[in-house]
């Protein structure tokens, strides 16, 4: 059985490989289209929709009526509205759909807490945990209702984009928050777009109700072993100064003050996954043949094939 299928959030940093890798798989569906809120976005925003080979939707992202006739929804929203993918599904359920793509918070629950502290939630992970409590509920009451969990590593791509490394401008000397031997998972956005996709075709998807999670692994690092392989590739030695938890909380000031919007707000999740919060325990990989990820020193190539060394 083929389903229908509408993502959300179609242009950002995911979503646009997720569309794209839609785009391709079009023969195997039903119907695919992606949503937008306006007919007219700008030149700017409409540019990146022209780009989507898919059909166009145009609704709110809370109305139910921009959802029928959809067996599913993929959400590839931003962090910006994480907290609002509740009201999203909700929409979406009431219009007919039957299983929804949350986006994310990675591996499980470690991801999502201080690992020092284990206590309540990273400031981060609250809203996608909260995302998580309300599918399994909704899902409990009624199993005709379904979602998927794509759990994978750090996105590789977008850790190099946003320098989540904490490069100097000079790329000789870094500041990261976490411990040298904390191993992190990595997978390039690429292969999560795939995995999103293959994962929602025959034979992977065998019914829309339940719930499932699918875990797919690129590759699995210490820290010393990440900025390593980039020393390797960048030809020199990096001088890593690894913060502590309670150093972090500095750093993440000095981000916002200094206009670095992200990695202010990404210094709660680094104070999971840089202390051993990031690695996947187990996946889902042999289920998924046609899939073979890249590795983090690949796209470590690729990356500064692009912007230089």
């Amino acid at each position: 059985m083929t389903y229908s299928v509408l993502i959300i959030g179609s242009t950002g940093n995911i979503g646009s490989k997720i569309s794209k890798e839609l785009a391709a798989h079009k023969s195997e569906l039903k119907r695919v289209a992606f949503l937008t809120a306006v007919a007219d976005a700008g030149p700017e925003k409409e540019a990146k929709y022209a780009a989507i080979h898919l059909e166009r939707m145009v609704g709110g992202l809370s109305d139910p009526a921009s959802y029928k006739g959809f067996d599913i929804v993929i959400s590839a929203v931003g962090d910006d509205l994480c907290a609002q993918q509740a009201e999203f599904a909700d929409a979406a359920f009431a219009a007919g759909v039957k299983h929804f793509y949350p986006a994310e918070c990675k591996d499980h629950s470690l991801w999502c807490r201080s690992v020092t502290r284990k206590t309540a939630p990273e400031a981060y992970f609250v809203n996608k945990i909260a995302t998580r409590k309300y599918l399994e509920e909704r899902v409990k009451a009624d199993p005709s209702l379904g979602y998927t969990y794509i759990l994978v590593g750090l996105f590789t791509d977008i850790f190099l984009w946003f320098n989540v490394l904490g490069l100097s401008q000079d790329r000789k000397s870094a500041l990261f928050i976490g411990d040298p031997d904390a191993r992190i998972s990595t997978t390039l956005s690429d292969d999560v777009a795939k995995v999103v996709v293959a994962s929602l075709l025959r034979p992977h998807l065998s019914s829309l109700g339940g719930g499932r999670t699918v875990r797919f692994s690129g590759t699995t690092l210490t820290t010393t072993e990440l900025f390593s392989t980039v020393e390797k590739v960048l030809g020199h030695p990096i001088v890593v100064k690894y913060l502590t938890e309670g150093e972090s909380y500095g750093f993440a000031k000095e981000q916002k003050e200094a206009g670095n919007a992200f990695l202010s707000k990404f210094s709660s999740a680094m104070r999971s996954i840089g202390f051993g919060g990031a690695e996947m325990i187990g996946d889902d990989n042999n289920q998924y043949p046609e899939i073979v990820p890249s590795s983090w020193e690949d796209a470590v190539k690729s990356w500064w094939a692009v912007v230089g060394k």
